[in-house]
């Protein structure tokens, strides 16, 4: 008889740590892989998959609210940021993950990266 992995479908509130700051988000994981990502300053949508029985990674772009003027650390607009995190299921309700935050201008361009790292606790 095989053993299902754990998932992370559900919703979960965390903090994701870059550049000396932190900020806090909900992501809610659905059952079909997709993402969905809400913050102070943002909304996105992404996708999950399962790497291991504890392991999983996901992927998504953040764009910032309309009322919101983001500066990145290179002096320019920023208008959204694409993320690609691997994270480890620890425990029933928490995980932890690190990967890139790719942020872009106006213009569609990249105009800094920084590395990420993230960790959560499931919403009951």
């Amino acid at each position: 008889m095989s053993v299902s992995p754990r998932t992370p479908a559900g919703q979960w509130a965390g903090t994701v740590t870059h550049d000396g700051e932190v900020d806090d988000y909900t992501v809610t994981f659905q059952d079909d892989g997709s993402l969905v990502v809400v913050t102070q300053k943002s909304t996105g949508a992404g996708s999950w998959s399962q790497t291991d029985a504890d392991t999983f990674a996901f992927f998504l772009r953040e764009d910032f609210n309309t009322d919101v003027t983001q500066i990145s650390p290179t002096g320019f607009q920023a208008a959204y940021i694409k993320i690609d995190i691997e994270a480890r299921l620890e425990g029933d309700g928490k995980f932890t993950g690190k990967g890139k935050a790719v942020v872009h201008g106006t213009d569609d361009t990249v105009i800094y990266s920084t590395d990420a790292e993230t960790d959560a606790h499931r919403v009951p």
